[in-house]
C-alpha cells in the first residue's frame, strides 16, 4: 500500500482559495510546471493561472501557498517529476503524488496594490535619491543594473567588457525608446523592447518592466492608463516572447497584484524603507535589483511630470 503523507499549508493567497472553492472535488487541476529547492509550480489545465507552493521563507506572490514544514516539503520534491498531476481531493486538501496538502487552516494573505487615495505619500527627488543610492551601493552588478546606471548617470564610464555585452546595449537601447516614448507621450514598443530580455526564470527586463509598472499603478499615472487600456492585447503578444513565469508575473502585475516586499517598498518609501528594500533584493540572483529600477524609472518619470505640470508646460 503506498503511504500518504499530510503537510499544513500555513498561508494562501486568498484569490488563490476562491478559485479553488470553484474546482470540482476529486478531480485533476492541474500538473507541476517547474521545480526548485523552495517553490513548486504548478499549471491550471486550462493554461489560465499559474499557482505555488512554497518553503515560507519565500516572498509571499500572488497565488501562491506557503508551509511551515520545510524538511516535508524538501521530500516531496525529491520525488516529483514535472508534468505530474494536483487533484483537489476534499474543499480543504491537495494531492500531488503521495503528498496530500491540507490548507483548511491556512491563513489569508490578500494583499494588492492600493487604491490612488490610500497611497501614504507622492513621490519626490528625496525618494528617488534614497532609492538609487540604496541600489547603487547594495544592488546586483548583473542583469540591467549597468544599462540603468549608464541611463541614469550619464557621465558614469561604462567599462569596456561591459560595453561589449549584448545585454547591456539592448537595455539601455530599450530605456532610452522608453524615454523617448514617453516624452512622445506614445507608449507603442516599449514593452516588447523589455519582455523576456534577459536569463533565467523571470529574464531581468520582465523584472524591470513589473517595478515599473507597479509603480505607474500604484500611483494611478496617466501612462499605466494608457498601458491597461490596451492590455490584453500586450498580453497576448507577450506570451511568445518570455518564460511562462514571467508571463505571470507581468499579467498579475497589470491586474494589480504584486509580491509582497515590492508592495511593501512603494508603501513604506517615505518612512523607513532599507529594509523593504533589502527584502527585495533577496528575490533571485538579480531580480530583485532588475524591480527596484523599474521603480527608479518610474519615479523620475513621475517626478519629472508633475514638474512639467507646476511649470505649464
Amino acid at each position: 500500500m503506498v503511504r500518504t503523507y499530510t503537510s499544513k499549508i500555513n498561508q494562501m493567497d486568498g484569490r488563490l482559495l476562491e478559485w479553488l472553492r470553484h474546482q470540482p472535488i476529486g478531480e485533476q487541476i492541474g500538473a507541476i510546471h517547474s521545480i526548485f529547492d523552495k517553490v513548486v509550480n504548478f499549471i491550471t489545465n486550462d493554461g489560465t493561472l499559474l499557482f505555488s507552493l512554497a518553503k515560507n521563507e519565500v516572498i509571499q506572490s500572488p497565488g501562491m501557498m506557503k508551509t511551515l514544514e520545510n524538511d516535508l516539503f524538501s521530500e516531496m520534491c525529491s520525488t516529483l517529476k514535472s508534468t505530474k498531476e494536483i487533484y483537489l481531493v476534499d474543499y480543504n486538501l491537495l494531492n500531488i503524488s503521495d503528498w496530500q496538502w491540507d490548507f483548511s487552516n491556512a491563513a489569508l494573505w490578500n494583499r494588492g496594490i492600493k487604491p490612488r487615495w490610500q497611497a501614504k505619500h507622492e513621490p519626490t527627488c528625496y525618494h528617488l535619491s534614497q532609492l538609487n543610492h540604496f541600489i547603487l551601493n547594495n544592488g546586483a552588478t548583473a542583469g540591467i543594473f549597468p544599462a540603468w546606471k549608464s541611463f541614469t548617470y550619464p557621465d558614469w564610464e561604462v567599462p569596456i567588457a561591459t560595453r561589449k555585452d549584448f545585454y547591456f546595449s539592448s537595455f539601455l537601447d530599450g530605456l532610452n525608446q522608453l524615454n523617448q516614448e514617453i516624452k512622445a507621450d506614445k507608449l507603442d514598443t516599449f514593452l516588447l523592447k523589455f519582455a523576456g530580455l534577459g536569463i533565467g526564470l523571470t529574464p531581468a527586463g520582465d523584472d524591470f518592466l513589473t517595478g515599473l509598472l507597479a509603480t505607474w499603478k500604484y500611483f494611478e499615472a496617466p501612462l499605466y492608463k494608457k498601458v491597461e487600456s490596451c492590455s490584453a492585447e500586450w498580453l497576448q503578444k507577450l506570451k511568445g516572447r518570455t518564460t511562462t513565469v514571467s508571463y505571470f508575473m507581468l499579467k498579475q502585475c497589470l491586474e494589480g497584484q504584486l509580491n509582497e516586499a515590492l508592495l511593501d517598498v512603494l508603501d513604506n518609501m517615505d518612512s523607513n524603507p532599507i529594509p523593504h528594500l533589502q527584502r527585495v533584493l533577496k528575490i533571485g540572483s538579480t531580480s530583485g535589483t532588475d524591480m527596484l529600477t523599474g521603480v527608479s524609472v518610474a519615479y523620475q518619470q513621475l517626478i519629472d511630470h508633475k514638474e512639467e505640470i507646476h511649470n505649464g508646460i
